[in-house]
């Protein structure tokens, strides 16, 4: 089938705003320069899993590998990622009568992150103590112990792809 003029054109002007870094089909508006980033996190929590600032880094350190050709380094990456844990909390929600007088249906966990992130190639990006937060919701009557891990997880997500939204895809 030959290609038609019109539809070569779209190909070609497609190709080239690839080429040059001025848009991305993956979605991110990363610097030509920029080849790795690092993370650094500290938790400010009490509360919560041992495990839980680990389980942060690896779930936003994937998602940005995953979505980017940035490389992951341990520090002074090309862009630099630094957070805070600042809250790990449950609060009942959703309050219902019942027998025994008001009760709640759901607890939700929220958590929260402080980030700054450094983008030395493009000052108006960077930002500093900017703070993420999402939750997750489980049944009042539910075993913490057996739900958090999901969780846990769920909120991650959120939370990993909301940064990344903010930083190398400057929603």
């Amino acid at each position: 089938m030959p290609w038609n003029r019109p539809s070569f054109t779209c190909v070609l002007l497609l190709l080239l705003l690839q080429g040059c870094g001025l848009y991305s089909f993956s979605g991110t508006s990363l610097p030509p320069a920029a080849q790795t980033f690092s993370l650094q996190y500290q938790s400010n929590v009490a509360l919560g899993p041992p495990d839980l600032l680990a389980k942060f880094q690896q779930q936003l350190g994937d998602e940005l590998a995953q979505r980017t050709p940035l490389k992951q380094v341990a520090s002074q990456g090309d862009l630099q990622l630094e957070g805070v844990i600042k809250q790990f909390r449950y609060a009942p929600t959703a309050p219902s009568k019942s027998s025994a007088g008001d009760q709640a249906n759901i607890d939700r966990l929220t958590i929260e992150v402080q980030m700054n992130y450094i983008n030395p190639y493009n000052e108006e990006a960077a930002f500093s103590k900017k703070t993420f937060s999402q939750y997750a919701d489980m049944p009042a009557e539910a075993s913490r112990d057996q739900e958090e891990p999901q969780l846990i997880n769920q909120i991650f997500t959120k939370l990993a792809k909301d940064i990344f939204n903010a930083t190398v895809a400057s929603w």
